[in-house]
């Protein structure tokens, strides 16, 4: 592989990402844990703003939960946040707050695995760690004509010791480098091989196969839900949250979610303890997660006088300031907001 090549291409044409040219670890953890199935341009805006409130990592891992939520909200994947927190927990009370600069270390911390290790120790410390992507080992696939299966657990292992094994000054620079000619130049359906730095020795683009690589052959089953979300809202238009203690959408607060799709007279049935002024139904929305797709049919259930007990009412000026919400629950406010005024 022709590295100054690839080194002249990257200086020209890199982009301008959260996270790239710099050597701060802290940024750096931040910005790979954000693009974990985000797309950069959508973490670019999260990414400063997380920032801003949490600049270090005590600031980090003294968040409060339901702030720490609030800044996430939007991203999806909640965990992360959650992990996030707890790796830096543990960095305060074992590293001193400073993060750790060998791989062993590194790779125990919570929410970072191979991928993500060799990203920040190689662009923080200059380690010769490499950090293999979906947009490298496309790369390397089609380079080499590899027909090895990268939904395999062994592609990912067979490219990071190929690569660790390169005598590169900035292996940093490298993890990077061909990440960024998979994002913008080797991609899944166009290859723009007349623009790429590695084109002269590439076996796919000299045998026209490029697209026969990489191969894949492990189909993940997605996973179908039908919820019900129950919007009640209380005389004074607040809306009822509550607060998920497990499952996909911990630490966020949710409408009641009844699993299966109901109708407006089971609805009654269901809330028979509640008395109920009327009820609305909303347009349906569709959230797609993860191999997993939720079909929702929403209710804006308007409430007679409420007695409030351990139940816990939301104003919209909450809920948009203060309140972490999933973007799947979010897609009902636009109409919840016109029910209301």
């Amino acid at each position: 592989m022709n590295v100054e090549n690839l080194f002249a291409w990257y200086d020209m044409h890199k982009r301008d990402l959260p996270g790239r040219g710099i050597t701060d670890p802290y940024r750096i953890w931040i910005s790979e844990i954000m693009a974990q199935q985000t797309r950069m341009e959508t973490v670019k805006g999260y990414y400063d703003r997380f920032l801003k409130e949490l600049p270090n990592v005590e600031s980090l891992a003294n968040v409060s939960d339901e702030r720490l939520m609030k800044l996430w909200e939007g991203l999806g994947y909640y965990s992360r946040a959650r992990n996030l927190k707890q790796a830096a927990i543990t960095i305060v009370e074992e590293y001193q707050g400073v993060f750790p600069k060998t791989y062993d270390e590194v790779i125990k911390l919570k929410g970072i695995g191979e991928y993500t290790a060799g990203a920040i120790l190689s662009r923080a410390y200059g380690l010769p760690y490499a950090s293999v992507d979906g947009n490298i080992l496309r790369v390397l696939t089609r380079y080499e004509m590899n027909p090895i299966d990268i939904a395999s657990s062994g592609a990912k292992t067979h490219y990071k010791k190929r690569l660790e094994e390169m005598k590169v000054d900035q292996f940093g620079k490298l993890n990077e480098a061909l990440m960024e000619l998979g994002a913008t130049i080797c991609m899944p359906k166009v290859a723009k091989c007349e623009l790429c730095p590695l084109s002269t020795d590439c076996q796919g683009h000299r045998h026209s196969c490029i697209f026969d690589y990489p191969v894949k052959t492990k189909k993940t089953k997605v996973i179908e839900n039908e919820y019900t979300c129950l919007f009640l809202c209380n005389p004074k238009d607040e809306i009822y949250l509550e607060k998920k203690e497990k499952g996909l959408l911990k630490g966020l607060y949710a409408p009641i979610i009844v699993e299966g799709s109901l109708e407006e007279v089971n609805i009654y049935d269901y809330l028979n303890h509640i008395d109920i002024k009327r009820i609305v139904e909303l347009a349906p929305q569709k959230h797609i997660f993860t191999h997993r797709i939720w079909y929702m049919r929403g209710y804006w259930i308007q409430l007679e006088q409420f007695k409030e007990g351990q139940q816990k009412f939301y104003s919209l000026e909450e809920i948009e300031e203060k309140i972490g919400v999933s973007t799947c629950f979010r897609k009902f406010f636009g109409e919840l907001k016109e029910k209301m005024k």
